[in-house]
């Protein structure tokens, strides 16, 4: 390659199902980009990407169960933050803190103080943070809130939202 710019060097933490979807998307759609590590605690997970990732970049990354030894390496220049939400705050922290850039997804954090300390490592460390806020951006999101400030709703005084995807939600309450 030409330039040190033309490859950069990512760790994936967190190698589930959302974890794997996007780093395998960025390694394939982004030109240079390489993985060396995936990070990933449960034993269960982590091998497909592993071996899908050595067949797109002929380079089989290493497998960690620690993200603080890629956040260690030197030659990694960004890390992909895709563990469970109680993790992105400070997984986020630790990258920003060894001179890491971070994609991190959603949700970013679990409450607002979390999300504030996560900005303020970034601006510390001037490193940067990107949030994977996709729908956001959206039609529907867009014009829904088109509508919102268009002042047709009236004085807006309480919000509940809902989540609507299939799926087991341990925390709703049986009857």
């Amino acid at each position: 390659m030409g330039s040190v710019n033309d490859k950069v060097v990512l760790a994936l933490i967190g190698a589930g199902g959302r974890g794997t979807q996007v780093i395998l998307s960025m390694q394939k759609c982004i030109p240079g980009v390489e993985v060396k590590y995936v990070c990933e605690v449960d034993q269960e997970r982590g091998g497909r990407v592993i071996e899908e990732l050595e067949k797109q970049q002929n380079l089989r990354p290493k497998r960690l169960d620690d993200m603080r030894r890629a956040f260690e390496d030197k030659d990694v220049d960004a890390v992909v933050i895709c563990t469970p939400e109680h993790w992105h705050a400070l997984a986020t922290i630790w990258a920003c803190q060894a001179g890491k850039d971070v994609y991190v997804e959603k949700n970013i954090s679990l409450n607002i103080p979390e999300g504030r300390k996560m900005i303020e490592a970034a601006k510390k460390y001037n490193r940067i943070v990107q949030c994977g806020f996709q729908n956001r951006s959206a039609p529907y999101n867009i014009s829904a809130r088109e509508y919102i400030q268009s002042g047709k709703l009236g004085k807006i005084v309480l919000v509940k939202t809902y989540c609507m995807l299939p799926g087991n939600k341990p925390w709703l309450l049986k009857e």
